[in-house]
């Protein structure tokens, strides 16, 4: 019998739950009371919906270094925190060699 990873039966419980998901997704908006027009415009919406997500999920299974919009974001957030904290740093040494020029009275030292 062949072992399997907790990571391969995890993604294939996931596709397993998605591929049923699916059916029974389908097969409620087939057996649903309404028109079959509206029914296969909403059918066709839906897949193309679901088919999108299914590829940017199986995506992130097949590439896991490459960052997604999340990460991405993330990241930027970051860069963005640690160039605020940069200037804010560089505000607060300028502040405080200013109050060494002018001396513990706001006054300027006499020479």
């Amino acid at each position: 019998m062949k072992d399997h990873s907790m990571g391969s039966l995890v993604r294939a419980g996931i596709v397993g739950t998605l591929l049923g998901g699916g059916v029974g997704f389908v097969l409620g908006i087939l057996l649903a009371p309404e028109e079959g027009q509206k029914i296969r415009r909403r059918l066709a919406y839906q897949l193309e919906h679901l088919s999108d997500q299914l590829g940017e999920f199986v995506d992130q299974l097949t590439n896991p270094d490459q960052p997604n919009d999340a990460r991405v974001d993330a990241d930027n957030l970051v860069a963005d925190a640690r160039t605020r904290a940069r200037k804010i740093q560089e505000d607060i040494d300028a502040l405080m060699g200013e109050a060494r020029r002018h001396g513990p009275n706001g006054d300027m030292p006499m020479n």
